[in-house]
């Protein structure tokens, strides 16, 4: 496979960009203010715009182009109902949890359970948290992410995984010094640079992939693939043609009856929480904070995934693997293709079918195609498409971004893999800071130290995010692990806010459970049926909600409730049958400007008509269920 060619244009392209946000994340240092609050929030003074589109950029890390690319590859356009389905509990953080976590007050989501619950086991919930979530989970995520980098650095330039890692590291070296240098502040206006780079970058591929003579336009594109590759919903059964995403009943109850108030997951907590909640606590005010949660939401799941989605597709036709396979060996990959179990790995060589007959036609097939790719790139190229589809989003780029383009094209990769990382380390060294090292400290430090503590631990979190890299095999595998690790916890981190009977050994009993359930599901001791999802998911759900539960009955409610209450709701509550319907009415809003997008790309006009018209009726209502002074606030202070 050939590597990209940069052009000198590309090269300044990609210099002046880096240094522009360089520069800007260490102007943003020297004006901050240097303080717990001015470090870690913005100085509680960020507008609803900038923190949404931090809120959004950090989601927009190297590897979202590739996992949607695959995601379509699998199961065409419904296969991104697999995050879609999220949308639900986003909103709810939207419209119901992003006030109440602005008036908490509180620098961390850690700080809030000694704010909730009280007593020593309070105390070691909230370090146990700060730990688990700024060090353990944080690391896994800054892991998956230099993978991702690392692996669009192979893919574009044919590098060896060992220099791509250099690479990515000295790429981390340069978001550390900024990001611990600038604070919150410096990321949230590098963040939302980097968005818009990357988004313009993103929609330019689209466009030059799509017109191509290869694609032929929309209508080449949809001529191409089958119907059910283009269907926005999957089909609810146990088989479909492969073209679409086709998921049991059970399947689908985990993922849009139970995953997105169930499951915590970073990005999508429920209840609010990780960098959402940060982003919220740092906004000028509670409007703000909901006018960033909304902008957030919208503008990731119903903006950003189209430009993504239609290369995807594209990469489909470009880099099927039979028409480049010559002639002659086309019968027997046709027949190997059609043996049960089949694998992609299969053709090279990671993989193979058990029995000997099957696994020698799989040989000889799997050393012709080896053969024929040395004088064939574009075969090279299917082959690693079939085997690995992430890869059709980086050919696309190599083969269809003309001179400039490829140059700005990497700087939206490098803005995107810049602006989660450096998210990341601010509000994972917030966790270690204000929650473990202030909060068992025994004199309160100034704020200078504050910073200068900071800095130290953001780049030594970095630095040991990159060893932790090399130990990930599968970004999907952490995925998971990290979702259904965190299977049951939600529904406690929601009713914490409203049930005074809600209590730290609760909190505790849901988060220590799904590790247990996840165990016990996996390791095949109850029965080999729970060892895959969704089963497992079903099991560990139960299992963490049976566990909190028992503890609930056996435990007193939390002493902290009623100052708790007074301090959250001394504004009183929104009811329920409002706070019900603006929730409603979001994520309407929201599906139907996804569809609306999609239906007038590659649908009808009259579909597409549909779907923006229930999206600017569910949006007025949504706006009507608003008070005007809290409109009024939010437009005056944008």
């Amino acid at each position: 496979m050939d590597s990209i060619h940069l052009y000198p244009l590309d090269i300044l392209l990609i210099v002046v960009a880096l240094t522009g946000i360089i520069a800007l994340g260490l102007w943003a240092g020297r004006s901050a203010e240097k303080s717990l609050e001015g470090y870690f929030l913005g100085g509680r003074n960020l507008p609803w715009a900038l923190a949404g589109l931090s809120m959004v950029a950090t989601t927009f890390a190297a590897d979202t182009p590739l996992a949607v690319t695959e995601m379509v590859a699998a199961d065409g356009i419904s296969g991104n109902w697999l995050w879609w389905n999220l949308l639900a509990g986003g909103m709810l953080t939207a419209v119901v949890f992003a006030p109440l976590w602005r008036r908490a007050a509180v620098v961390t989501e850690a700080e809030l359970i000694e704010l909730r619950y009280h007593g020593k086991p309070a105390l070691w919930l909230r370090v146990f948290r700060a730990v688990y979530l700024g060090l353990f989970i944080n690391l896994l995520i800054l892991g998956w992410v230099h993978v991702a980098m690392t692996s669009v650095l192979q893919g574009l330039f044919g590098l060896p995984a060992d220099t791509a890692f250099w690479l990515t590291s000295g790429l981390t070296v340069i978001v550390a010094l900024y990001a611990a240098t600038s604070g919150l502040f410096g990321v949230v206006l590098t963040d939302a640079v980097q968005f818009i780079l990357a988004m313009t970058g993103s929609i330019a591929l689209a466009v030059f992939v799509i017109q191509s003579p290869e694609v032929g336009g929309l209508d080449g594109l949809k001529a191409a693939l089958p119907a059910e590759t283009l269907e926005f919903f999957p089909t609810i059964g146990e088989s479909g043609s492969g073209s679409g995403l086709a998921i049991g009943l059970g399947a689908f109850f985990a993922y849009f009856g139970m995953m997105w108030w169930s499951a915590w997951y970073p990005g999508a907590e429920p209840g609010g929480g990780g960098y959402v909640a940060q982003r919220v606590m740092g906004t000028k005010d509670e409007s703000h904070a909901v006018g960033a949660t909304l902008f957030f939401n919208f503008a990731h799941y119903t903006l950003r995934p189209w430009p993504w989605i239609l290369v995807a597709l594209a990469a489909i036709t470009l880099f099927r693997l039979p028409q480049q396979v010559p002639a002659d060996l086309q019968p027997a990959l046709s027949e190997v293709q059609a043996m049960e179990g089949y694998n992609p790995k299969w053709l090279t060589g990671e993989a193979a079918p058990e029995d000997i007959e099957s696994a020698t036609k799989v040989l000889v097939v799997r050393e012709g195609l080896r053969q024929a790719a040395q004088d064939s790139p574009a075969l090279a190229e299917a082959l690693k498409y079939h085997v690995d589809p992430r890869f059709g989003y980086i050919f696309a780029m190599k083969h269809y971004l003309p001179k400039g383009w490829m140059g700005l094209m990497l700087v939206a990769f490098f803005s995107a893999y810049m602006s989660t990382i450096s998210t990341q380390l601010n509000w994972g060294v917030s966790y270690l800071i204000n929650d473990v090292w202030i909060r068992l400290g025994k004199e309160k430090p100034s704020g200078p130290t504050i910073v200068r503590r900071s800095f130290v631990l953001v780049v030594l979190l970095a630095a040991i995010s990159l060893a932790v890299s090399t130990q990930i095999n599968s970004i999907k595998g952490v995925w998971l692990f990290i979702m259904e690790c965190g299977a049951g916890l939600g529904l406690v981190l929601i009713l914490r806010w409203f049930w005074g009977r809600i209590n730290a050994y609760v909190e505790i009993a849901a988060t220590i459970a799904p590790f247990v359930g996840f165990g016990l599901a996996r390791s095949g001791w109850i029965s080999d049926d729970l060892n895959a999802f969704p089963n497992s998911f079903f099991f560990t759900v139960g299992f963490t909600t049976v566990s909190w539960l028992l503890v609930l009955l056996m435990t007193k409610p939390s002493l902290a409730w009623p100052s708790f209450k007074a301090r959250i709701y001394s504004k009183g509550l929104t009811s329920i049958r409002v706070l019900l319907s603006r929730w409603i009415l979001a994520v309407v809003a929201a599906y139907s400007l996804l569809f609306a997008m999609g239906s007038w790309l590659l649908h009808s006009a009259e579909e597409s008509l549909g779907y923006f018209l229930a999206f600017f009726l569910s949006g007025i209502l949504l706006l009507l269920t608003f008070r005007l002074s809290t409109l009024s606030r939010l437009i005056k202070g944008s």
